[in-house]
């Protein structure tokens, strides 16, 4: 089932500064959180009105919901469309997944806090992660079905995926393995291929694994 993600206001000559509008206070939150921010301050920052705000949502709460489900909505909708543009299933799984990375990269640790802390921001992150782990389950289970992939739960395995990615986010994850979110999610989607890889390929490489641990044990005893 395709998502119908939400859009900004198009082409009309009146939507235009709305929409650069709208586009523009995605960019500012996402860098820098909403919490603390108010209408005034949300106006002096995007050198516009506090009218022209309104007449994109009626409260800053209202918009601040409406640029973040803009913006998740685009994830979803570019993620469909680079999936349906590809027949091979695991690049549809890279392609898939790369996409929310991007996504990622743009949101600081700021909006991810606030988005945590406010209940319908909460809500609406629920929401788009379930989307985004139903459209992994149906890639995956395509690729079983068409003998790509080894025997998987898909719903298994992408309600996994997804938890890790939301590690991956974590300031202190980074920390620790010293990785920066694109070199920890291509680990990621290396281990996440190995576990869809056929039977048959996980046989042959624990059969060339045993044979360079067989050879390494020989070589030291011969030491």
């Amino acid at each position: 089932m395709k998502t119908t993600p939400s859009h900004y206001p198009h082409s009309a000559p009146g939507n235009k500064r709305r929409t650069e509008t709208l586009e523009a206070f995605e960019a500012l939150i996402l860098a820098e959180g909403f919490s603390r921010l108010n209408v005034s301050e949300i106006a002096a920052r995007l050198r516009c009105s506090k009218r022209t705000l309104y007449e994109l949502a009626p409260s800053k709460k209202t918009l601040v919901l409406k640029a973040l489900d803009n913006f998740f909505s685009r994830i979803r909708q570019e993620s469909d469309h680079l999936t349906d543009n590809t027949l091979d299933p695991e690049r549809q799984v890279y392609e898939y997944l790369q996409v929310g990375v991007r996504a990622a990269e743009r949101m600081s640790q700021a909006v991810v806090a606030d988005i945590h802390e406010w209940e319908p921001a909460r809500t609406l992150w629920r929401e788009h992660i379930s989307l985004r782990v139903d459209g992994l389950c149906r890639i995956i289970d395509n690729g079983v079905k068409t003998g790509d992939f080894r025997e998987v739960l898909p719903e298994f395995v992408a309600e996994i995926v997804f938890a890790s990615i939301n590690r991956l986010r974590e300031p202190d994850f980074s920390a620790s393995t010293g990785l920066t979110i694109s070199e920890a999610f291509h680990e990621l989607y290396e281990m996440l291929l190995h576990s869809l890889m056929r039977r048959s390929g996980h046989l042959e490489r624990e059969t060339l694994n045993l044979s360079r641990s067989a050879e390494r044990r020989t070589y030291r005893r011969a030491g």
